[in-house]
């Protein structure tokens, strides 16, 4: 099997004069006729379509060279850069299906694709795609291209690295909320969270900033080696600075988890340097107005547990694999893990024991471990109570990025995690309906934003909270989605929240038939749902003074009262001087008055009150009228039965869910 690798540069960047890890991994390559080097679009970014059609191009074309089937390609991207391997993943696709259209219909009339068109449809259908993206950045105006958020079923390997402290509001990401997984059930993901700004883990830009580069450094290597790339002499590619402010160099190679751990630990110690990066101004950088902290950190939550202690997903399962018996005390409730026979569920002397063992490896880890009740006085450690989630780290993105790292074998044995899966499949599903407003009501929510925001919650406090194995946890976030949907289709709802719930229900074999409530009904139904429904837009487009004019007044009010907000981030480092208290006097007073026009003066809230109150007689009416039955079908009432079979009193004792393990059996 051979491997491609495909490198794709940001905006304005090429491999001739940008100084950056694009550069660097696409020179250290040993094999330049398995490398393929895309430049970035201009300024707009409006070639971001052309460059990745001419990168699809140039790699059929390779596939026509190549005598097997089977292969392996890479590619890996930053910002609009990344932005382009998506599409180069969904363009490839397309040819794929294009190749199986024209094959069928030649089927029919008796005939074949000629040799090099079956040759390629072959190869098309057996690649595996790796996808490694670097803060993925459509830009303005190109956020919603399906193409550029579509992660279609040839992809087999999804990493996503996000900067969290980037603040240009034309730099937001492809993040949980934009992605859209088309198979799941074929795709392994790993979105994560980083410190710094849009370039800031792309080199080295001062000296207390190196930790991010390093990390990026050490995970795209592992993963494009892991998946066939070749480096001269098998060594990681030279680390770069900034405008060269200092020559590039080598950095050692990392051996083992404990060793990234501490290269956590080191970048969790410049967090400030980090945040204040975010935080920089220039007049030639980004759109000129106030900045905004990106979306996925009010949901730091959903890409990590316990995102106040975790940077990511990786350094959480780094942590867990390195100190087992105190990670499985601190983050996971003390429960025994049946991959972890040994190192779960542990006596206070066993951590204390391997505490002592943390302390002299990783003092800076140990330090940050006060906030979880960890304390060390005179020589003498003090445990608190076991906390955390009640839920075990399945390991998925250490499987994915350093599966050299992991020595139990249990671990690659209990993949892949169904559980994990549909929270994470759940969580998409949720932001994604939240995020994808009309576009002439993109102040406002979404008519049924409150069940997204529900799903997310009660998902989020079962996973974490409740005492549970993984098998009964899996399927009560199935009853808590099957809940919603079933509600949604009583009211006879036709909000694209129930058809997403529906396929994902689907998804995960659970079906339903919905039983025909009579043409009257259905008549009487449909009358008042549109009365109701008219009767809620006219209230809402008066209340919202027209659309044009509510979004007018909401662009406007957000903007004073974003600038106010930027005016007090600015000054807040004077210290104690007059000019000073009246520029943050100016700025609050901006803020207040943005915060009024942007709610027009006290006239949206009101509106949404009474709409939503509409809405509510709308759905409780139809759900009265048209008395709904929702059946599910054989296969959904198999597995309820299963389940009840094994929850019945006179279930076996060695049910997997009566026995002591909490692992995840379902991965069996």
């Amino acid at each position: 099997m051979t491997t491609l690798t495909v490198f794709c540069y940001g905006t304005g960047e090429n491999r001739r004069q940008t100084n950056n890890i694009i550069t660097q991994f696409y020179n250290a390559c040993s094999n330049t006729q398995d490398t393929i080097c895309i430049d970035g679009p201009g300024l707009l970014g409006t070639e971001v379509r052309s460059l990745a059609n001419n990168a699809t191009n140039q790699i059929i074309k390779w596939l026509q060279t190549q005598p097997e089937d089977a292969h392996e390609i890479n590619l890996t991207g930053y910002s609009r850069g990344a932005i382009a391997s998506t599409y180069i993943a969904n363009n490839l696709k397309r040819v794929e299906l294009a190749l199986l259209r024209k094959e069928r219909i030649l089927s029919r009339r008796g005939k074949e694709l000629i040799s090099t068109n079956k040759k390629l449809l072959n190869q098309l259908q057996k690649i595996n795609l790796n996808l490694f993206l670097m803060d993925p950045v459509a830009g303005m105006g190109k956020k919603g291209s399906m193409d550029g958020r579509v992660i279609p079923d040839n992809v087999k390997n999804y990493v996503a690295v996000l900067q969290m402290d980037e603040r240009r509001r034309d730099f937001k990401p492809q993040d949980m909320s934009r992605i859209i997984i088309q198979s799941p059930e074929k795709t392994q993901v790993s979105i994560l969270p980083m410190y710094g700004n849009h370039s800031d883990a792309t080199k080295i830009k001062s000296d207390e900033m190196n930790a991010a580069p390093e990390i990026l450094w050490y995970s795209l290597h592992q993963f494009l080696t892991e998946h066939g790339t070749t480096f001269t002499e098998a060594r990681i590619p030279q680390i770069v600075y900034q405008d060269h402010y200092k020559a590039a160099h080598d950095i050692p190679p990392i051996n083992s988890a404990s060793e990234l751990l501490q290269l956590f630990s080191t970048l969790h110690e410049k967090r400030d340097a980090y945040l204040q990066s975010g935080k920089e101004m220039r007049a030639h950088d980004g759109i000129p107005v106030p900045r905004v902290q990106r979306r996925l950190n009010n949901h730091l939550n959903l890409y990590v547990k316990n995102p106040e202690f975790f940077i990511n997903q990786l350094e959480r399962e780094l942590f867990k694999i390195t100190y087992p018996k105190v990670f499985n005390y601190l983050f996971e409730q003390n429960q025994f893990d049946l991959r972890f026979p040994e190192d779960s569920s542990s006596t206070q002397e066993q951590i204390e024991k391997e505490l002592h063992r943390l302390k002299t490896e990783n003092e800076k880890l140990f330090l940050r471990l006060e906030s979880r009740e960890i304390r060390e006085e005179n020589g003498v450690l003090s445990v608190g109570a076991p906390g955390g989630t009640y839920t075990l780290e399945p390991c998925l993105t250490l499987t994915q990025l350093f599966p050299n790292f992991i020595t139990n074998d249990l671990i690659k044995q209990k993949l892949p995690n169904k559980l994990a899966s549909l929270e994470q499949q759940s969580y998409r599903l949720a932001l994604q309906y939240q995020r994808e407003k009309p576009s002439i009501k993109f102040f406002a929510k979404r008519s049924k934003d409150w069940r997204a925001s529900d799903i997310l919650q009660r998902i989020n406090t079962l996973i974490e909270h409740e005492n549970l194995c993984d098998d009964e946890k899996y399927f009560r976030l199935l009853d808590i989605l099957e809940k919603h949907y079933k509600q949604m289709v009583q009211e006879a709802s036709s909000s694209e929240l129930a058809l997403m719930l529906r396929d994902l229900l689907a998804r995960h074999q659970r079906h339903f038939e919905i039983v025909d409530p009579g043409i009257t009904r259905a008549l009487l139904s449909t009358v008042i749902h549109a009365v109701l429904s008219l009767l809620k837009e006219v209230i809402s487009f008066a209340g919202n003074l027209g659309y044009i004019g509510g979004g007018a007044l909401f662009t406007l009010g957000f903007a004073i009262e974003e600038f106010g907000r930027r005016i007090n981030e600015i000054i807040e480092p004077l210290g104690s001087d007059p000019l000073k208290y009246l520029l943050c006097a100016l700025a609050y007073t901006m803020q207040g008055t943005g915060f009024a026009i942007k709610n027009s003066f006290g006239l949206k809230p009101l509106t949404a009150f009474i709409t939503s109150g509409i809405s509510y007689i709308r759905d409780a009416a139809n759900k009265a009228i048209l008395d709904i039955k929702i059946q599910p079908k054989n296969s959904t009432l198999r597995v309820k039965q299963t389940l009840q079979e094994i929850h019945s009193p006179d279930s076996t004792e060695d049910s997997p869910l009566n026995s002591e393990d909490q692992g995840n059996t379902l991965s069996n």
